[in-house]
């Protein structure tokens, strides 16, 4: 370690006798995040790619919706991210914000080339529901990607016109109709606009179809989504207890409900 880096931890060590955290990775005491787990927070040499698609689509492909994500959702990356959902630990933010950033880059750069001539990419982040951010104060995807690096203009223009019901007891088919038509586009804000959808994990991917939906009906095309996280596994239906679908086509079926029921903690500062 450098002078820099020396001086660096003792003033940390400092602020921890004041105002003591735990690390948002593994709970080590001291630091907000510990060194262990920065190191897990490395960019991948390779971001990985997915193609969303909702139950009942045709095989044929022209409905799919590809996604470029990260990381997968385990680990330390899927502590520190529940950690600033859940507990309001912003100080996961830029770490994190930082892997997001590298999706989106190579969302971009696959997108780009194929835009209509003069035509301009832009991002547009995945609505919070009205009660979760009365709850959190922020949208949490919003505060990742401050943190993402050199982007496109930001798009606004989606808002949820309902709240989708608790999810955590729904497969993933029960999940899609839950989540169907819960998201509006706000008047002509999006029309004409070419989008890549932002969100921090998919799970099923049905927060981002739905998304879709409603931006291609207020006159936006979207390209594609980037995301910090992706977790493959996902059982299609509530009587499905085995063969959980592992596939490069990821049925659509929602996020679940905890972004609606964040358990708030102290904000702790690195």
């Amino acid at each position: 370690m450098d002078a820099r880096g020396r001086l660096v931890e003792a003033m940390l060590d400092g602020l921890a006798v004041l105002l003591p955290v735990e690390c948002a990775g593994c709970g080590t005491a001291d630091r907000g995040i510990c060194a262990d787990c920065r190191s897990a927070l490395v960019a991948p040499d390779r971001v990985g790619r997915h193609l969303l698609v909702a139950p009942g689509a045709p095989a044929s492909g022209s409905g799919d919706l590809p996604l470029w994500f990260a990381v997968g959702y385990e680990g330390v990356p899927k502590e520190i991210l529940h950690a600033l959902k859940e507990s309001a630990r912003l100080d996961g933010a830029r770490p994190l914000g930082r892997l997001l950033g590298v999706a989106v880059a190579d969302a971009l750069e696959a997108i780009e080339p194929h835009l209509p001539a003069g035509a301009r990419l832009e991002t547009l982040v995945v609505p919070s529901s009205r009660s979760a951010f009365r709850l959190r104060g922020y949208n949490p995807v919003e505060s990742l990607l401050r943190w993402a690096g050199p982007q496109p203009h930001r798009a606004t223009g989606l808002r949820y016109r309902r709240t989708p019901r608790d999810q955590a007891s729904l497969g993933a088919d029960e999940r899609w109709a839950n989540l169907s038509g819960s998201i509006e586009a706000v008047s002509t804000r999006l029309e004409g606009r070419h989008l890549l959808l932002i969100d921090d994990v998919v799970t099923t991917g049905a927060t981002l179809l739905e998304c879709r939906r409603a931006a291609e009906c207020g006159g936006a095309s979207v390209w594609g989504a980037a995301a910090l996280a992706h977790t493959a596994k996902v059982k299609r239906t509530n009587s499905e207890l085995h063969g959980d679908l592992v596939s490069q086509r990821v049925y659509g079926g929602g996020k679940g409900a905890e972004s609606n029921r964040p358990r708030l903690g102290r904000r702790v500062l690195d």
